[in-house]
């Protein structure tokens, strides 16, 4: 029986090692992105270290309850030298790549804003991209696998100096054989509901924004816990606020511009800008920026100062441009278990009108789905690295670089018959943030690598606006800039999460004098679809979660959602919102680090933007559940 008892405290004090292993992550965490978390007190620090053990805590147990069954099950099998050697090492290849994963979070977070949920998984599996940039992330990050490595190493050697008792071998009788098992239970049972939680609910990623605020949630948790809580992402369940009637009258997205006036057969030319925040383009950040080509374009065109983004990843943003679509869920919707449904996007509602539609994009053909998605959404021509004419410009990792690209861009526009609808995404503003060595003394004024390559996408439009400027077709099209994403914020207040949404939203058209001027109306990107509709008078009924900023009498708001937690912005305010609650109110214009939470000050517009924000979410729910994004209405 003693020998038993050792082997319960040798299972348990490898528990309590990979727990320090965790807390020490989340320091590295921390000391990476302090900027993220820079209005955080000592205090509010201490307290996320010790509250996020126990979130740190959960995640062992419940990866590692099938060794602490390999370990203790009360039959003589489990001595055997090969069983145990066995066990032992897949025991410590489970939680080296546990930790790794949740080491590779602390740069990731920088990208996503978030920890990694089981989407990632769809994202590894969809294309062959992580992959082929699988070795540059290693180039770059290369300390992660120097600090995964040390933490393995000397949690190995803790172990084995300081923990481990040596088992003598021992056969079960019948009466050690009972009491081991109740043994047994008993200690799976209170790791199993000290893991789980003891309340009615079990802990949930949710639960986190009970131990602090929104901001400092990722710093909370931890990476294996944020995918274990999200694989069961299939049993997605509706969620109902109201009855179907009040719900209708809070917020409808089918739409039908019945009272459309003018007709127009503009073309549509909408930019997908890779990575560009608000943060970096010089019209919209006090004049410092790194854009001067998108200035000028802003400075002719209508631009909206308070734009969001409505995710946070590539794969998040053509299903909100182009089919009103914001990423409310873990799973972006290209890579969800929803991304066969029936959709009637921007682009197919277009070439019911005789639009010619196209998507370009310079990376290979299958990237993050945009090829699968652009056909789905309606486009009949797709133009990927397969599909690139012109001189050699590959940039050995994602594909051709945005000047060659763009020029290939501009010249196939010009094969076109009118009217089309096409759009471009760019690419070298992507990690790893490649700028043709050609071209590198030119932008080495920008202070590192991502903004060098923001100025380069930049000189790269500018030459595709300069290459179209002289196409007949070019004064009666309406071209849309949007970024898809932000990129890693460069100062405190576009780290926090409002700031990490904002993203520039600019309407340009050289031949409407009206279309000029700067607008604060808060706009989304699902605010482009209804616009373009409106704007082009089609009298079409269409689902998007979004509207018209054309029309004087849409209030303009914007919804993103991210690890758990719903974000609504109108006027000058942004509530968070956990899916059952609100968690915080803040202004962000008198407070752009939102250090001051007005939820308790101001208890009738927090009521009010809760209800806007719960009647969009179940409209959400229940059409992305039901498959019923599809607006029949007549």
């Amino acid at each position: 029986m003693v020998a038993y008892l050792k082997q319960i405290t040798n299972i348990l004090s490898r528990f309590l090692i990979i727990l320090v292993l965790y807390s020490l992550c989340r320091g590295l965490f921390y000391a990476l992105n302090q900027a993220t978390f820079s209005g955080t007190s000592t205090l509010e620090l201490v307290k996320i270290f010790l509250f996020g053990i126990r979130f740190d805590f959960s995640a062992i147990i419940l990866f590692n309850l099938p060794f602490l069954a390999a370990y203790l099950l009360p039959f003589n099998f489990v001595r055997n030298r090969y069983y145990r050697r066995t066990a032992d090492v897949s025991f410590i290849i489970i939680n080296a790549i546990l930790l790794l994963v949740n080491l590779c979070d602390t740069e990731y977070f920088k990208y996503t804003g978030k920890r990694s949920t089981a989407d990632l998984f769809h994202f590894i599996f969809m294309s062959d991209d992580v992959a082929i940039l699988l070795p540059q992330f290693i180039h770059d990050f290369w300390y992660i696998g120097l600090v995964w490595g040390m933490l393995i190493a000397g949690g190995i050697f803790v172990y084995t100096r300081f923990f481990h008792r040596h088992v003598e071998r021992y056969a079960f009788s019948l009466k050690v054989r009972c009491i081991a098992l109740l043994l047994f239970v008993l200690v799976s049972g209170v790791l199993f509901l000290g893991a789980r939680g003891m309340g009615m609910k079990p802990v949930r990623i949710i639960t986190a924004g009970s131990y602090t605020t929104t901001q400092n949630i990722p710093l909370l948790l931890n990476t294996p816990f944020c995918i274990l809580f999200t694989l069961q992402a299939e049993h997605y369940n509706a969620k109902r606020y109201f009855d179907e009637g009040a719900l209708s009258r809070l917020y409808d997205p089918e739409q039908f511009n019945s009272t459309a006036s003018v007709h127009r057969t503009d073309n549509i030319v909408v930019i997908i800008l890779e990575s560009f925040s608000k943060e970096f383009i010089g019209a919209l950040n006090n004049g410092k920026g790194y854009t001067p080509c998108l200035d000028r374009i802003i400075r002719n065109g209508l631009v909206f100062e308070n734009a969001f983004a409505n995710g946070k990843t590539s794969m998040h943003a053509l299903p909100a441009i182009f089919a009103g679509i914001p990423g409310l869920m873990d799973d972006p919707y290209i890579s969800s278990q929803y991304s066969g449904n029936s959709i009637m996007a921007m682009p197919s509602i277009l070439a019911a009108e005789g639009y010619h539609t196209s998507f370009f994009h310079g990376g290979r053909n299958g990237t993050m789905g945009f090829d699968d998605f652009s056909h789905i959404a309606g486009i009949k021509h797709y133009y990927g690295l397969n599909e690139y004419k012109g001189p050699a410009a590959f940039d050995g990792k994602w594909g051709i670089y945005d000047e060659e690209f763009l020029q290939f861009y501009a010249d196939t526009l010009k094969t076109f018959p009118e009217p089309f609808f096409s759009s471009v995404f760019t690419l070298s503003s992507h990690h790893p943030y490649n700028v043709p060595e050609r071209l590198k003394k030119k932008f080495a004024a920008a202070p590192n690598p991502l903004l060098q390559s923001i100025s380069y996408t930049d000189y790269a439009l500018g030459r595709f606006f300069q290459t179209i400027s002289t196409a007949p077709w070019y004064k009666h099209t309406l071209f849309v800039l949007v970024a898809d994403h932000t990129a890693v914020g460069q100062s405190l207040e576009y780290n926090t999460r409002a700031g990490m949404y904002r993203i520039p939203l600019v309407f340009f058209h050289p031949g409407d004098s009206n279309m000029k001027g700067t607008s604060r109306r808060v706009a989304q990107q699902t605010d482009i679809m209804p616009s373009l509709l409106d704007y082009m008078g089609v009298k079409r009924p269409f689902t998007a979660f979004g509207s018209s900023v054309f029309t004087a009498a849409n209030q303009g708001f914007a919804v993103n959602y991210l690890g758990g937690v719903y974000q609504y912005f109108r006027n000058d305010f942004m509530l968070s919102f956990d899916g059952e609650k609100s968690t915080a109110l803040y202004q962000i214009s008198k407070d752009p680090l939102l250090k001051h939470n007005l939820l308790k000050e101001s208890v009738s517009l927090a009521a009010e933007m809760e209800r806007q924000i719960k009647a969009v979410i179940q409209q959400y729910d229940s059409k992305m559940i039901n498959n019923r994004l599809v607006n029949l209405r007549k």
